[in-house]
């Protein structure tokens, strides 16, 4: 993975020639991550601040460009009715009208002596539906630095991070 102005290239931001349409949530998933990734961040702050009980300064600082490639399902086999990870997490979008994003957010976490920055791995579920995209399902890995190992995949689709995402489609969904 190259580093271009110290930001990793798989989370530097949505190209700025991707257009920015404001007031119209769009139908196309392409579209919808463009408009998303740049907002994500604070979206998730917010939500953080909010919901923490016991508040740790921890911060999204950036959203990576989305991947759309869905991952296979297993050996052979292209979308059974319910797949399984490490971890025994069960995958409920494995239907093909369930998309699959993958994005990558750099964040920091302080503590009382010292910042760290480190990467989160996020596959997110979503599908459309006659009201807008809906979130089906999402799994997040976390990537520390110095090359550690990520962690096994977990299922967060109750985490801040699904939540600040679902905030976003509910705001497009009221500017449309």
């Amino acid at each position: 993975m190259g580093v271009r102005a110290g930001i990793p290239e798989a989370i530097a931001q949505v190209s700025p020639s991707t257009p920015r349409v404001r007031g119209v949530c769009p139908a196309d998933l392409d579209l919808l991550m463009s408009q998303l990734l740049p907002d994500l961040p604070g979206y998730v702050n917010r939500t953080i601040q909010r919901s923490s009980q016991d508040y740790v300064p921890r911060f999204v600082i950036l959203a990576g460009r989305p991947e759309f490639q869905p991952l296979p399902q297993g050996p052979g086999v292209n979308h059974p009715p319910v797949s399984r990870l490490p971890g025994d997490l069960e995958i409920s979008g494995s239907d093909p009208a369930i998309a699959q994003v993958f994005f990558t957010t750099l964040e920091r976490h302080y503590t009382a002596t010292q910042s760290v920055e480190y990467q989160q791995y996020h596959w997110l579920f979503l599908s459309q539906t006659d009201e807008g995209w809906r979130v089906n399902q999402m799994f997040s890995r976390t990537a520390y630095p110095e090359g550690a190992i990520p962690t096994p995949p977990r299922d967060s689709s109750d985490s801040e991070m699904a939540q600040a995402v679902r905030l976003w489609l509910r705001d497009c969904r009221y500017r449309s």
